[in-house]
């Protein structure tokens, strides 16, 4: 009896999580939230043979906007300053309209 309540808890258990480096990622735009793709491997053995795992989050944006910001904050980087565009730029816009 002992034997089947073993086998069923291993059922149940998630599978062991293999650390992975991240190689690569997209989103897209899913109107009121947002698909992040995130693609990860495990060795560069396995990069090289294009052993790539893609993990799927559907999030909002608000929940992309904390993420972002944790990151920002984790690594101690800020968003690069908006430069005011040119003089030239500025005038080209305008006659453009």
């Amino acid at each position: 009896m002992a034997k089947q309540a073993a086998k069923s808890d291993k059922i149940n258990e998630p599978p062991p999580e293999q650390p992975g480096v991240v190689v690569g990622w997209t989103h897209h735009d899913h109107g009121a939230s947002i698909d992040l793709r995130i693609q990860t491997t495990i060795s560069r053995e396995a990069l090289d043979h294009k052993r790539i795992d893609s993990h799927h989050f559907l999030m909002t944006y608000n929940q992309a906007l904390l993420l972002a910001k944790f990151l920002l904050d984790t690594t101690g980087q800020t968003l690069p300053l908006r430069q005011r565009p040119s003089l030239w730029r500025r005038i080209y816009s305008r006659f453009n309209k």
